[in-house]
């Protein structure tokens, strides 16, 4: 991945801008404009097991909720949501939205948002914009693990195991990690 990569989940409308990837700061830090149309939202509340993640909003409203917590973030605040805690947040309003997002440390994220995107682009999301192909979401999860988690633990430690045996069907059936399938696409 690229500074200056673009990519974009047309169906939770947001749109990744990189400006520091895991290989420009050698894995200490991503980070990303995040441009988010009216009404996008995150696909699920979620947490960063390993990762510190700030939003500086630059334009517009979010909506987020960490660790149960709902507030209105404005333009010109921050907000740190710590290592390990559940978070989600959303564009509620009907203007665009921008914020500047870091991940400390990046590991893989950069990628993770990548896959996403290629699979909301190419129509194989759900209405969350996560892959419908519950193969596809193994592997693409379980690659991932590190950088993205369930906002229960309780939850990610059942669902963790289920995931990997998924994820070893997954890559046999040709899926990627970065979203794509080695194979023609027959889900």
């Amino acid at each position: 991945m690229d500074v200056g990569s673009t990519f974009e989940n047309p169906v939770t409308g947001e749109r990744f801008v990189m400006r520091a990837t895991a290989a420009s700061t050698g894995g200490q830090y991503c980070e990303f404009d995040l441009h988010l149309a009216p009404g996008a939202k995150v696909a699920a509340p979620h947490r960063h097991p390993g990762q510190l993640e700030t939003f500086s909003l630059l334009s517009g409203v979010l909506e987020m909720a960490v660790d149960g917590q709902r507030r209105r973030v404005e333009a010109g605040e921050d907000v740190a949501v710590p290592i390990g805690v559940p978070h989600t947040w959303g564009n509620t309003s009907e203007e665009p939205a921008h914020a500047l997002v870091r991940l400390t440390p990046s590991y893989l994220v950069d990628e993770y948002f990548a896959a996403l995107c290629r699979v909301a682009s190419s129509g194989r999301a759900n209405r969350l914009g996560l892959p419908r192909n519950p193969l596809q979401f193994a592997v693409v999860f379980d690659r991932h693990r590190d950088e993205v988690a369930l906002a229960s633990p309780l939850a990610q430690s059942l669902a963790g195991p289920v995931v990997r045996a998924l994820a070893v069907l997954g890559r046999a059936a040709g899926f990627r990690p970065d979203g794509s399938r080695s194979r023609s696409d027959r889900d």
